[in-house]
């Protein structure tokens, strides 16, 4: 093997889907580069990857989560309650030491927020919002908390146990500078079967799927005339390496923004 492969090319060799090689080069699994907007993978790369893994991903369960695995996103599940499982202060000091970069921080504490609330029986929270802009546009994006849809009540249990503080909507932690947001709610079923996981540090954190989240802003933009939110869709629409384009238009029209969406899809490379 020689040259650089292009995303389909891996993906055929692999006998996985496009957005499954996505999903593992964003989640740092899977080393690529980017060439201009477009990621590419060096051959003995990924053969030192696929010695490392000892088999092909999606042969016996891939190392990076697929669809959100729970059947609501604010539900309580059949799983029970353990003493001790839910993450500690240190485990999340630990998680964090030695990382700088504000996408890996946040994700690093969704993924053990992600943990403690699944131990205790309920749903994984989704990260939505400004945060998950932040992470489609590799850290451009700025802002100051990361949102979540998910229950409430479990996200308040383990945050409190890390002395976050509460004021209003939000949990703070100035010495992390984290700054936590659950406006409760749910997704829809068809955006929750494209919400993707991501294995960070050996633990799963949950994103909800771009295409929902271009929709998402593009509302934003049109009905609340959030020139901000029409920027950053803008920038995500002509930026991402992959988009269902049947889906992406399909949600778009049932909202009202179907032609706005396609004068912004007629700047993609």
């Amino acid at each position: 093997m020689d040259g650089l492969w292009d995303v389909a090319r891996v993906a055929a060799y692999l006998g996985v889907t496009e957005r499954t090689v996505y999903n593992k080069v964003r989640a740092s699994e899977l080393p690529a580069v980017k060439v201009g907007r477009l990621w590419r993978v060096r051959p003995s790369d990924l053969e030192d990857w696929l010695g490392r893994t000892q088999r092909r991903p999606e042969a016996s369960g891939s190392t990076v989560p697929g669809p959100y695995p729970y059947p609501e996103v604010a539900g309580r599940t059949s799983i029970a309650a353990e003493e001790g499982a839910i993450p500690s202060r240190a485990d999340l000091e630990a998680a964090l030491a030695g990382v700088d970069e504000i996408v890996e921080r946040r994700l690093r504490l969704v993924s053990l927020l992600a943990k403690g609330v699944v131990a205790l029986g309920w749903s994984a929270p989704v990260v939505v919002g400004g945060f998950a802009v932040q992470y489609y546009t590799a850290g451009n994006y700025g802002t100051l908390d990361i949102d979540l849809v998910g229950a409430s009540e479990p996200v308040a249990q383990v945050l409190e146990s890390w002395g976050f503080v509460r004021e209003e909507r939000h949990w703070y932690d100035a010495e992390l500078k984290f700054a936590v947001e659950v406006p409760g709610g749910q997704l829809e079923p068809s955006e929750r079967e494209r919400v993707f996981g991501i294995r960070i540090a050996g633990i799963d954190a949950y994103v909800l799927g771009i295409e929902d989240l271009i929709i998402d802003r593009l509302n934003a933009c049109m009905h609340w005339n959030d020139t901000e939110s029409c920027r950053w869709t803008k920038v995500m629409v002509v930026t991402a390496p992959e988009l269902d384009l049947a889906y992406l238009e399909q949600r778009a029209e049932a909202a009202g923004v179907l032609e706005r969406l396609r004068e912004m899809l007629a700047d993609r490379p």
